[in-house]
């Protein structure tokens, strides 16, 4: 058996110490088997009742080209894994993918399209990568768990951060604007606080007591 059947089928099985094994002795994450299938897209549709994040972080370390390459019925891994898997099943592999994602709207199509699923997973797009203001207003709001991505947003934009606000369920903008307020009035007293400081602060804020 050729070397890429077997890491195609060691990556289907999930098996973390195969794949590891075979990319040490030569396979490639970016070679396809003989049925043109390439083991990011097999890693994505494990025969494991949950995709293993372990052995789609190794193939995305050999080819992280490769996170959002479509297969020959054009799907990506992305659009494999949320298919095949629930919420539960997919997250961890998923924030694998997404944070190679090389641009938004590729990205965010695909959790559009699972948004049952995507609920959690929107920060660590947002996170990485900016958006435009259609791009915030495609995504479903209330969406709680664009929070984490807070930080990093304020970092980057205010405008963009003003977006992600604006996506926030109610009881997150009573606690944003009490925090927000909190800060105001201790800054008066102490030198300015660096704004990720700042924006760890607001996002703790609205987190689930």
């Amino acid at each position: 058996m050729e070397l890429a059947d077997e890491l195609s089928l060691a990556a289907h099985a999930g098996d973390e110490a195969a794949v590891r094994q075979l990319l040490a002795a030569g396979a490639r994450a970016d070679q396809v088997d003989t049925k043109d299938r390439l083991p990011l897209h097999r890693a994505s549709s494990s025969l494991a009742l949950t995709p293993d994040p372990a052995v789609v972080s190794l193939l995305l370390e050999a080819a992280p080209e490769l996170a959002f390459a479509p297969n020959a019925a054009g799907r990506t891994p992305l659009y494999r894994l949320m298919h095949h898997g629930t919420a539960e099943q997919v997250a961890e592999t998923a924030r694998c993918l997404l944070r190679a994602a090389p641009a938004v709207q590729t990205a965010l199509g695909i959790l559009l399209q699972y948004s049952q699923h995507s609920a959690t997973l929107y920060a660590d797009l947002m996170a990485r990568l900016s958006l435009s203001e259609d791009q915030w207003h495609s995504i479903p709001a209330p969406c709680p768990g664009l929070a984490r991505a807070l930080p990093a947003v304020l970092q980057r934009s205010a405008a963009e951060a003003g977006w992600l606000v604006g996506r926030l369920a109610e009881g997150q903008h009573k606690r944003l604007r009490a925090a927000a307020l909190s800060l105001a009035r201790a800054q008066r007293d102490v030198r300015s606080l660096p704004a990720e400081l700042s924006g760890r602060i607001l996002a703790l804020c609205l987190l689930d007591p």
